[in-house]
């Protein structure tokens, strides 16, 4: 079985709430909470799949994505290796976003298989 990469969502949900541009009682409002639940959201390892998607939409970033590239699952639509021909002067802000969110995912993808196979 393969080991899977700790993922502490609350994290996440902050990373990509951070670039958002969103203030705390704005992403409240979109997930029909508190302003101190979005604060406890945060600190939280894990969370309540609707909860999630909920954020999913307000924050316009899937989280699923990333919980399955950081865990090393393949889809068997997915291919082993892409080619990108990517010209960043062509990116909207959003895209150029997203790039970097996906680039970062694999950084960290990479460091915790380092860590996986040196403690092996």
């Amino acid at each position: 079985m393969a080991t899977q990469t700790k993922i502490h969502i609350g994290k996440m949900i902050k990373a990509v709430f951070d670039e958002s541009g969103l203030s705390v009682a704005e992403l409240a409002r979109c997930i029909n909470t508190a302003r101190s639940n979005v604060y406890f959201i945060f600190e939280r390892p894990s969370i309540d799949m609707e909860q999630l998607l909920m954020l999913c939409k307000a924050l316009n970033h899937n989280f699923l994505d990333d919980i399955q590239l950081l865990n090393g699952m393949k889809s068997e639509l997915c291919p082993k290796e892409i080619h990108i021909d990517l010209n960043l002067n062509d990116l909207t802000t959003e895209e150029a976003r997203q790039v970097a969110l996906f680039l970062e995912a694999l950084k960290s993808e990479k460091a915790a298989k380092q860590t996986v196979n040196n403690s092996d």
